[in-house]
This record gives C-alpha cells, structure tokens and sequence, in this order.
C-alpha cells in the first residue's frame, strides 16, 4: 500500500486583506522518502477518527507539497514559513511549535521549522489543547491563533538559494485558529513537511477549530464559497509545475466545463456516494458505498475483497513484502480504464493514472486495500481520481463537482 502523502509548496506572504477575490497557487510534488516503511502517508483509513492559484511540483505522481507563513515579522524577523500538506481529508491546521524537541535530541521535530509566537506581533495565545491521529501518526499540543497567509510564489527547500517574492494575489486570513504541535510522530521525522492544512469541514476538525478556506469564506475574503483541486500527472518525469489549487472559484485554464455536482452525504469529509466499480463496466461491482475525495492520499483504497478483484483483472501480482500490487512494466500501455459510477454517470480514469513508478523498473498499481471494519468512507479516492478528474469543493452548497482534468502533453508511462 504506497498511497503516499500529498504536499503543497505556497510562500505566502503576511500582507493584507483582499475581499472579493480569485486566488491560485501551483503546488510541488515530491515521492516520500521510505518505500518501505513509510508508503501510506496520512492515511490507511483506519483513522476514522476571488480565486488564487497555488502551484504544486510533480515527482512520479506520488506527493504535492508546498508551504504557508503565519504571523506577522516584528523586530525584523524574517516570515516564518511551514510546508504543510494541502489536505482535503482533514480540517486542521497545524505546524510544529518552538517546543517541540526541546529536551529530545531524537524528536521528530528536530529539522523542521518551528513556530515562535514572540516572534509575530500579530500572535495570540489560545492555550486549548490540541490533539489529532492520522493512521500514520498523530500531532499534539495546544491551540494558538494567528495570521495565515498563502501566496502564487513557489519556495522549495531543495534550492540552495531562494528568494520571497511579494505578490498582489496573496490570500491572508487574520485570526486562524492553528495546532502548535510540542509533540509529533516518529512517521513525520524524515518527511519534509512541517505540517498539515486541512481543507475538511469544521465538524471533521478537532475542537471545530473553522478550518482555513472556512474561514476565509465567513470573513468574505473570496469571490465564491468554492476551491479547485488540478493536479498534474507526469509520470516517470520530475516537473516543476504539478498543478494548482484556486481558491474562490474555477479553474478554466486548466479544468474543463463541470460534468455533475455531487451532493455530499456528510460534510465533514467531501463525502459522497459511488454507486459501482469495474473494468469492463461500472457494473462489475454495485455494492454501492460511501467514498471520500481525498488529496491526501496517493493512491486509490478501497473494500479489499473489490480491490483483489480488479488487480487480478489487471494481471497484478500481489507483492506481500512492500504490499502493493505489481504490473509488467511492457503491459502498462494496453490496460484498460478503471470505470466508476457516481451520481448516475460513468468515468473513467486512464491507465496513465492507475499505474506508478517507484523506481525505474517497477510499475505498481495505485490501489491499495482497506480493511474498515464496516465504520466511516469504504473508499478513498486519491490522487490517480484527482488528476483524472478536476475537484471543485463548493463549501456553501455541501456539493462536489468532476470536471475533466486539462494534463500537459509530454507525460510518458
């Protein structure tokens, strides 16, 4: 199961307030670091527990990160800046507080960046307890409140050198409620990314904390009550531009006309209904189950019994040591599409989504198998669906909406 972490990079910048507004930003891609050990990212699902486009990097379709800042500098401190994974299967935000390690040399927090309230005159203490799992690992600590901003620009840690660039489209949320994390997994200790930002409902988020795009609809900072998830495939390829969330509306330039709107069977996850599953038709299977849209995920989970059943129809053979399923490399070209049905409609996602490369010999399906115990989403769909598929989130109206993805030209399998 290698349904990895999905990452964005956003350097954001604290300016000022823009209402009425449109905002996007690329986000980078990366794979994660253990094959291993470390292949689930946030989730194995049993943790049931105006427009600004933000640009994501793309490394083998396996993760998207990027970054934000929170506070305001004073004494002429720098922005402080955190890589966070932009979330849809989780509501809070948080980043590891100036605590965190403090008197453990083997933290987890030990290279990350850490947040210092004196630093921010903007800052203000909470003091509520935080505390959150993941089927990975788990984050705690207190609640504090700041700004929070996300920009256009790119920042990447793997620069030797960088610059911050002001930019006119920066989204800035004042008074956002945020986890200070004094402890965290021994899981995140060799991922780049600080934190996470969840993009969830406030019924999903620890101590309904109002998540962040939540919030920035209630202080009526964007054009529409809706953000837009286009993330890119390349393949074997590392590319620096793997996508773009919007924030406040569409994303035309790279998401065709809306398909359906989904109606929501639960706002807390983006949870909805898919009706059946299969390769030769949607029909195979139509049990009929609850499923989740989940940027957090790298690959496609669901009922094992459904799963074992598509993979050998693919020809898979089932690798027990790193648990994935393993397809020739030479019979990736010939797959068929992976056929769902959702809101009375079929789609199909394509091959060049259903297959990825952890190594340069290897070709692994991007599905994995859950095992819920009949509580919370049967399915996850993750990234493979989301690259296929543009998400549209209209907060306001609890809805969903697929339109077809717009990928660039030069993908290879």
């Amino acid at each position: 199961m290698k349904h990895l972490l999905f990452f964005v990079f956003i350097l954001s910048l604290n300016l000022f307030l823009f209402c009425n507004a449109k905002y996007q930003t690329r986000v980078q891609r990366i794979k994660l670091i253990d094959r291993g050990t470390q292949k689930y990212g946030l989730r194995q699902l049993d943790r049931f527990i105006g427009a600004q486009h933000q640009h994501v990097a793309d490394f083998r379709d396996f993760a998207y990160f990027g970054n934000i800042t929170i506070g305001t500098p004073k004494d002429s401190k720098e922005y402080q800046t955190f890589l966070v994974v932009l979330d849809t299967g989780s509501s809070n935000l948080w980043v590891p507080d100036n605590s965190c390690g403090v008197h453990d040399i083997s933290s987890a927090c030990k290279h990350k960046n850490k947040f210092i309230g004196t630093d921010s005159s903007s800052y203000e203490k909470d003091g509520r307890p935080f505390s959150i799992s993941y089927g990975t690992g788990s984050a705690s600590g207190y609640f504090g409140k700041d700004t929070l901003c996300v920009s256009s620009k790119i920042y990447s840690k793997y620069e030797t050198t960088f610059e911050f660039e002001f930019s006119d489209t920066t989204l800035c949320i004042k008074s956002q409620i945020f986890g200070q994390a004094s402890s965290i997994a021994p899981f995140f200790a060799n991922q780049e990314i600080d934190g996470i930002l969840g993009l969830g409902f406030t019924d999903l988020a620890v101590n309904k904390a109002p998540p962040p795009f939540v919030n920035a609809v209630e202080q009526g900072l964007v054009d529409e009550p809706i953000f837009t998830v286009y993330l890119e495939h390349h393949g074997k390829n590392r590319a620096a531009s793997g996508g773009y969330f919007t924030y406040g509306g569409e994303d035309p330039d790279h998401c065709g006309d809306i398909i359906t709107w989904i109606p929501l069977t639960k706002a807390a996850y983006w949870q909805f209904r898919m009706q059946g599953i299969g390769i030769s038709s949607s029909n195979e299977h139509t049990t009929g189950w609850e499923v989740i849209s989940d940027t957090g995920t790298s690959f496609i989970g669901g009922p094992g019994r459904v799963i074992q059943d598509i993979a050998k129809k693919y020809g898979a053979t089932y690798d027990e040591f790193n648990d994935s399923y393993i397809v020739p490399c030479s019979k990736v070209k010939s797959l068929p599409s992976l056929k769902l049905k959702i809101n009375d409609i079929d789609f199909e996602i394509d091959p060049i989504n259903l297959v990825a490369h952890p190594d340069a010999t290897e070709c692994d399906l991007t599905l994995f198998d859950i095992y819920g115990g009949g509580f919370g989403p049967s399915w996850i769909l993750g990234d493979p669906f989301i690259r296929q598929f543009c998400n549209i989130h209209d907060i306001k109206n609890k809805r969903i909406g697929l339109a077809h993805s717009k990928q660039p030209e030069d993908v290879t399998f």
